[in-house]
Order: C-alpha cells, then structure tokens, then sequence
C-alpha cells in the first residue's frame, strides 16, 4: 500500500530535488554513442572513456538533444568526406573546446 522500493523511492526523491540521478545521465550518454553509431555506420562503444566525454557536456549544461544535434549536423557535413569523416569520433565531437564551437553553429529553433 505506502511501501515504495527502493528505486521507486529514488526515482520520487529525485524529481522532487530536480537532480537527474548519475544512472540516467550515463544511460543518455550511451544513447549519444548509439546514436552517433546509428548516423555514421560505425560501431563506437559505450566505454568508459567515450561516455566520459559526454558526461563532461552534461555537466556543463548541454542537454541529450544538442549532443545529438551536433551529430546529426557535423556528419550531414563530414560523413561523405574521406578526409572530414575520421573525426566523426567521440574524441573529437564532444572534446571541449570543439563541442563549445559545434553547439554554438547550431541554428536556433
């Protein structure tokens, strides 16, 4: 009747601080690596390292939405390119600086 499970209990006390807890951000993260996959043909893996670095945008401030934006936008420009397509990687599209730059070519809604 009044009893929640333990993640149940998690899941309202999270909502209610508005905190998304740490599980779900890593769970977005890897849905960034298959989308990335998805959109290049490729096969990244959601390891430690590539989840990392969308972790560290998450952190500051950007949202799954415009992680995947800017995989959307940069492989309509670099996936028919021999030179440009390499970098369709999670090392370079969620670097830093790189990502900072890429997000802020993306045209406002």
């Amino acid at each position: 009747s009044g009893c929640y499970s333990g993640r149940v209990l998690e899941h309202i006390m999270a909502e209610i601080l508005n905190i998304t807890p740490k599980k779900t951000k890593r769970k977005e993260a890897e849905e960034v690596i298959a989308f990335l996959n998805e959109k290049t043909g490729r096969r990244y893996r959601p390891t430690k390292v590539n989840l990392d670095f969308i972790l560290a945008r998450f952190k500051e401030g950007y949202t799954i939405e415009e992680c995947r934006a800017v995989i959307a936008m940069k492989t309509r420009e670099w996936k028919h390119d021999p030179y440009w397509s390499k970098f369709l990687r999670p090392a370079t599209l969620f670097n830093c600086e790189k990502f900072n730059q890429y997000a802020g070519e993306l045209e406002v809604e």
